[in-house]
């Protein structure tokens, strides 16, 4: 009995312990995600000055910005 109760507080642990790691994973992806569309959107509007404010990328607006010779753009709370 204590041998099972112990294998399954491992497994326990263990699936606790990937699902947390997983997250985090998504969460640094997303944010590399971000950062791509952002930069992606600064060329877009480097070519052409037509182009809407805010772009939507799945589901996600970023606002675009420009300030003499820097160029932004805001999406959430991050800026790029």
């Amino acid at each position: 009995m204590i041998e099972s109760l112990t294998a399954l507080m491992i497994s326990t642990l263990i699936i606790l312990t990937l699902s947390i790691c997983v997250s985090e994973q998504f969460k640094l992806l997303n944010e590399w995600e971000q950062r791509v569309n952002a930069h992606k959107i600064i060329l877009l509007h480097l070519k052409s000055t037509e182009l809407p404010n805010p772009i939507i990328v799945k589901g996600q607006k970023y606002y675009f910005y420009q300030k003499e010779n820097k160029y932004q753009v805001r999406v959430n709370q991050n800026v790029y």
